[in-house]
């Protein structure tokens, strides 16, 4: 990948530290163990070695805003927390709260695009690998990673996904063996997908198709017919290699639907999400402002079971199994409007603007290509867990906060520098 030009080729020892971060976090993400840790580990590494530097340094109101919202997320899960965990309790809001620091950190130390860009393929090819082995090697029904099936399948999904956009957008910055690999990555982190029968991935990408089409032929247009029919092999590829898989469980779920429909059978994966959904609305709506909180929620869930009035397999789920309902039946239109600005914000401070992209015109295309690349990558993010949100609570998992939150603030951190890096910049803002 032709590297950008600017001043970021001379790098500090932190801006090589958030390189092996930006190429970790996505790199290891799903074939190593907690895989998604080592790159937080080394950001948070980074920010206490130069905690002299970066707080004096000044911070773009954004990255101002995100800190905030990630301080709230915290607040948030400690008012969802379930006492019964006791010190566990407090894991989920330590991971919002210790990544404030490593924001502000990277912020300042501008990351590599070309680490990242690295790190997705070897964290899809890797997810790939995996998944087969597991599927086709060990004999397993379906691939799990080193994390549950569906973050496992969703995660996977959305790495394919941000290293097509990637090289939809700086194709021109890659040599034709790079193509290559990435492209055979791509498909390897969709199989991965596919493999882990995470029927939740396929909404996701429903959810998420409109936007990447709409922004793609507003800025590639000579690509946007490519890349359709790119997405349709790789479509078709996937329906040839697990033909069997998928029809079976497609059957399975539509068979769950309607069985769901007519007896109320919640004892299959779709009917109990689907009581789960109708308690959580109908529990939700008679405390809307601030909600059950955990132990009222887990009470009265209970009692309404013991009435006959929902189905007993909700009692062995602590969340419901959509985001916005969970949050909204535990903590009201309060706590829904924190999770929509976590997913909003973060839209807002990658979209690319017509204003943003035009501060890059007459300057070298391939800084543009790439810093339209890393927007487009950072918007990516958040409209995917909307869709995985659907059927899944992906923050109620490890590898669900740690992805959205480093992955975030990696990009961030690169179109930071990348704007620094700007001819002419000055105090431009991103």
């Amino acid at each position: 990948m032709k590297p950008v030009s600017g001043p970021l080729a001379v790098q500090s020892w932190q801006q090589q530290l958030n390189a092996v971060a930006a190429f970790a976090v996505p790199g290891m993400a799903l074939w190593l163990p907690s895989g998604y840790s080592y790159g937080a580990v080394l950001l948070l590494a980074g920010a206490l070695l130069s905690i002299r530097r970066w707080p004096l340094e000044r911070q773009q109101s954004l990255t101002w805003w995100f800190a905030a919202c990630m301080f709230a997320m915290g607040m948030l899960w400690i008012a969802m927390a379930d006492p019964v965990e006791k010190m566990g309790q407090w894991d989920r809001p330590a991971k919002f709260l210790l990544a404030i620091p490593c924001l502000f950190y990277a912020s300042v130390f501008g990351a590599r695009p070309k680490a990242f860009f690295w790190g997705l393929v070897a964290g899809c090819i890797g997810a790939g690998a995996l998944a087969v082995w597991q599927v086709y090697g060990l004999g397993e029904w379906r691939a799990t990673g080193r994390t549950n099936a569906i973050q496992y399948g969703n995660l996977a999904l959305l790495l394919a996904v941000l290293l097509a956009v990637f090289v939809a957008t700086v194709h021109k910055q890659l040599s034709l063996p790079e193509k290559i690999l990435a492209a055979l990555a791509i498909v390897a982190g969709m199989d991965a997908s596919v493999l882990s029968l995470s029927r939740g991935g396929w909404l996701a990408l429903v959810v998420a198709m409109p936007f990447g089409l709409v922004l793609l032929y507003r800025y590639r247009p000579r690509f946007f017919w490519r890349a359709v029919v790119g997405l349709m092999v790789v479509a078709g590829l996937m329906s040839v290699l697990n033909r069997g898989m998928l029809a079976t469980r497609w059957d399975e779920m539509t068979s769950e639907i309607r069985v769901y429909e007519v007896a109320r059978d919640a004892n299959t994966s779709v009917g109990q999400r689907l009581e789960h959904w109708r308690f959580a609305l109908d529990a939700g709506a008679e405390k809307p402002l601030l909600g059950w909180g955990f132990g009222g929620y887990m009470n009265e869930k209970k009692k309404r079971v013991a009435q006959g009035l929902y189905k007993p397999p909700i009692l062995e789920y602590k969340f419901v199994h959509n985001e916005v309902l969970d949050v909204f039946v535990k903590t009201g239109l309060a706590g829904l409007a924190l999770l929509l600005w976590f997913y909003i914000l973060p839209i807002w401070m990658f979209w690319p603007t017509s204003g943003r992209m035009r501060a890059y015109e007459g300057v070298d295309p391939a800084l543009r290509r790439t810093v339209l690349a890393v927007r487009l990558c950072g918007v990516c993010v958040p409209v995917l867990y909307v869709g995985f949100g659907l059927t899944q609570v992906f923050f109620a998992h490890n590898s669900g906060i740690m992805f959205y939150l480093f992955s975030l603030i990696l990009l961030w951190s690169m179109l930071l520098g990348l704007e620094r890096s700007r001819p002419g910049a000055g105090a431009a803002r991103p």
